[in-house]
């Protein structure tokens, strides 16, 4: 029997109105444990201890929230590794809901009552970041070139999302740029791999690849990830210079 529900009422506008109403009419009707997270994304970046704690290996849990490779791989950024006790239900899809409600067992006759948990994330950071799909990732590090804003680093030949704050709101292009098609953000409108779709059409995915980096980068693509792995550090040791800036002039003020 699932022990455990768990919904993201995504804060990123991919699951529609219709199917929100519904989840949140479901869920206090169950009588087994249910917790409605308002953003899946925002949790998975900036409280991973709770998300560990949710999904523990030792609760068989569904939870409903996006494209199942995209929660797989959020959780896993997370430090959940284990998926073996979890049943992805993708809310994106049109009959998601009605899958819900097939595979959800309820208790008729509760031992205790169950009311729905509510766990909420920084409001103010839309939580707009990466992640990275490594059964696909050959840590080539061409993200990390690509990026100005040090979201990624690559470390003892791994390429990891170090600073997911720092993404640009809306901008996947690194994800359009990645050569294996390894780069999801979760909150991408748009559909395709880029937003974490389970098929992904490799044919297409590699024409469409060569269009963007084409138009993104231009003729000499390694030129220009040179001259932006340049700016970058170029950016970053402004950064740095300013906050010791900062902390100089304040450190003098106290004096």
């Amino acid at each position: 029997m699932n022990r455990k529900v768990v919904y993201c009422n995504c804060g990123g506008g991919i699951i529609d109105e219709i199917t929100k109403r519904k989840m949140l009419d479901f869920l206090p009707s169950l009588n087994i444990e249910k917790v409605k997270l308002d953003d899946l994304c925002g949790l998975c970046a900036t409280n991973k201890e709770e998300v560990k704690s949710l999904f523990s290996a030792m609760d068989k849990t569904v939870i409903a929230a996006c494209h199942p490779r995209a929660v797989k791989m959020l959780l896993s950024y997370a430090g959940v590794q284990s998926h073996e006790n979890l049943l992805f239900i993708d809310l994106r899809e049109t009959d998601g809901f009605s899958i819900l409600e097939k595979n959800v067992e309820n208790t008729d006759k509760p031992t205790q009552s169950f009311p729905v948990a509510e766990i909420s994330t920084n409001s103010e950071w839309p939580a707009w970041y990466p992640v990275l799909d490594y059964s696909r990732c050959t840590s080539c590090g061409q993200c990390a070139d690509f990026c100005l804003f040090g979201v990624y680093r690559k470390h003892d030949g791994i390429v990891e999302v170090v600073n997911p704050s720092a993404c640009k709101n809306n901008c996947p292009a690194c994800a359009r740029i990645c050569p294996q098609v390894a780069i999801v953000f979760p909150k991408y409108l748009h559909g395709g791999a880029i937003s974490g779709t389970d098929s992904i059409d490799e044919i297409t995915e590699q024409n469409r690849q060569l269009e963007d980096m084409d138009q993104i980068l231009g003729g000499d693509i390694y030129k220009a990830l040179g001259q932006r792995k340049a700016k970058r550090q170029s950016i970053i040791k402004e950064e740095a210079l300013k906050k010791a800036m900062e902390e100089r002039n304040a450190a003098l003020k106290e004096q």
